[in-house]
């Protein structure tokens, strides 16, 4: 029998059953659509939280914070083992440890007043003292890091801003206010007055110290959240407004002389009654709930995948059944059995491949309208990533690729064990 009449008995044949095919399919275009949809966006998330930790802790570093108190909902900072001058050189007299720097926070309000785009404006601040380790490499052979307040007669302050705390006044102030946005080159070089002593909310008995400030640096660290000026210079503003309050330190970050190190000074730091946290702590705690939600959302979907290839595959197999006359004509006509069960298993293969590509396809739109919709409702995510849609091509292509190599081959065994059924007694159907 010639190849031609059998596709045209095969066109015949699925006529009268489209809507049965339309069904199956349809489901293996939705269920290839979730899959690829959760898997982008998923990646996505974890780009994003790898884009914060990456820039936040090296593996080698270990943030050191009090442990504070738990009530119910709330966090606190304070209460507990507080981080104290002995504390912090039993840390740096680790044999583990090769450097600590200390963070200290000023106990004093304070605002800053400049010009952004022409027009005054200021705001309440904090600020905090950091060593020059905040720094780029590039800006420390510039800025002498070193700032005795009597120096602020002849000298400007310099100031390290958050990009975290950037990022809230773009997406929290400005655009709100429609003011204009602040990139971190934007930024470095703005000057303005500081007045440490009073603010618009607090106010102190002692006459408030007003001094110029020069953004020099931003700093992306997530142990970084107000304005960051030299550390003595902050802790000589403490000893003028608060003489009577012990020297506490807000943060160390600790850096091991090896990364290996790193699970020891974790023990130790610990057992002084300490917080220690590290990157692979901060990510792994992250990732596990982006991942197990990933994971289950994926598995979700190619669970629907492989119910729908199966749904495919039984739907043409039960018109192999309800059709064994048919059959029997043509295998009596002189079509081969493995033929016939190539043939029907190709046309498995051939629709599953275009609902499956289409479907992902039309996931990757999706994934990727989705991203471009939170990016702009929420602007600090875009001005953190460019995209919350990761598309690994290879990967997909592989996964859908085994999807339907192993359909086609489950078809191809049922459609030859229903097909070496003998002619005779697939005539008497």
């Amino acid at each position: 029998m010639r190849l031609s009449r059998v596709r045209f008995a095969l066109h015949l044949w699925n006529r009268g059953h489209w809507k049965d095919y339309v069904f199956s399919q349809g489901m293996l275009l939705t269920a290839s659509l979730l899959l690829v949809f959760f898997i982008s966006i998923g990646l996505g998330v974890q780009k994003v939280l790898n884009r914060f930790l990456a820039t936040d802790l090296p593996a080698e570093q270990v943030r050191v914070t009090p442990r504070g108190r738990r009530a119910g909902f709330f966090q606190t900072e304070v209460g507990g083992v507080e981080i104290t001058e002995p504390l912090r050189d039993s840390i740096e007299a680790m044999q583990q440890v090769e450097t600590v720097d200390p963070q200290i926070y000023a106990h004093v309000p304070a605002y800053l007043r400049a010009r952004l785009g022409g027009s005054p404006y200021y705001t309440d601040i904090t600020l905090e003292g950091v060593t020059d380790a905040f720094l780029p490499d590039s800006v420390r052979e510039e800025v002498n890091w070193s700032f005795p307040l009597a120096d602020s007669s002849s000298r400007m302050l310099p100031i390290i801003l958050s990009e975290n705390l950037l990022i809230l006044y773009n997406a929290g102030f400005a655009e709100a206010n429609d003011l204009v946005g602040l990139t971190p080159d934007g930024v470095i070089g703005i000057e303005g007055k500081l007045t440490v002593g009073r603010s618009s909310i607090a106010d102190t008995e002692k006459e408030p110290i007003t001094l110029r400030g020069r953004i020099v640096a931003t700093s992306r660290s997530l142990s970084l959240f107000a304005l960051a000026a030299p550390i003595d210079f902050v802790d000589t503003i403490n000893t003028i407004f608060r003489p009577e309050r012990q020297r506490t330190y807000s943060t160390l970050l600790v850096t091991a002389a090896r990364a290996e190190d790193v699970p020891e000074i974790v023990r130790r730091v610990e057992d002084l009654g300490l917080r220690a946290e590290t990157r692979r702590g901060i990510a792994q705690k992250a990732e596990i709930l982006v991942g197990a939600v990933t994971a289950a959302l994926s598995a979700l979907a190619a669970i629907i995948l492989l119910s729908a290839m199966a749904s495919a595959v039984h739907t043409l197999v039960a018109d192999l059944k309800n059709r064994r006359f048919a059959l029997g004509v043509l295998r009596a006509l002189g079509t081969d059995h493995t033929r016939l069960a190539m043939l029907f298993a190709f046309q498995i293969f051939l629709m599953s491949l275009i609902t499956t590509v289409l479907g992902a396809l039309i996931g990757c739109g999706i994934a990727a309208g989705a991203s471009r919709a939170l990016l702009s409702l929420v602007p600090v995510l875009g001005s953190a990533v460019d995209t919350l849609a990761v598309f690994p091509v290879p990967w997909l292509v592989l996964g859908l690729g085994l999807v339907l190599l192993s359909s086609t081959a489950a078809a191809y065994s049922f459609f030859s064990k229903l097909l070496k059924t003998p002619v005779s007694e697939l005539l008497r159907h």
